[in-house]
């Protein structure tokens, strides 16, 4: 393992967040007021990014089924939650159908903390540890 450079400072502006590539893995590079973190980009739950999710303070909350995760520490806060869809009784039998069996599906698929990197700023360059 090694610090590999994966952004500047001035491309994450506070309260926001950045997918990149480093290592062979996927980050997510965010902000908060002026600390930088790295975090696994894929939901343990489902591997939607990360990055594409939401910021709030510390906490990012994924865009598929609202995880939600403290960028600080990489534990899991929050479990998924399945969509509601409005309307449901409106929809074809074979789509509500559908539905069904995918909540029954990803109902048992466990979520656990994320994988958190060390690191480093240096200047206006930011190092990961991968």
């Amino acid at each position: 393992m090694s610090f590999i450079e994966v952004a500047q400072t001035g491309e994450i502006p506070a309260g926001t967040m950045k997918h990149v590539e480093a290592g062979g893995k996927e980050l997510c590079i965010v902000n908060i007021r002026g600390m930088f973190y790295a975090i696994g980009d894929r939901c343990p739950h489902m591997s939607a990014r990360l990055s594409m999710g939401t910021l709030t303070g510390t906490i990012i909350t994924c865009p598929l089924h609202s995880s939600r995760f403290d960028v600080t520490t990489g534990k899991k806060l929050f479990a998924p939650v399945e969509a509601q869809v409005g309307g449901a009784n409106r929809l074809p039998a074979e789509f509500q159908a559908y539905m069904r069996r995918i909540a029954e599906i990803t109902a048992p698929i466990k979520t656990y903390d994320l994988q958190v990197f060390p690191v480093r700023v240096d200047g206006p360059r930011i190092f990961v540890d991968v």
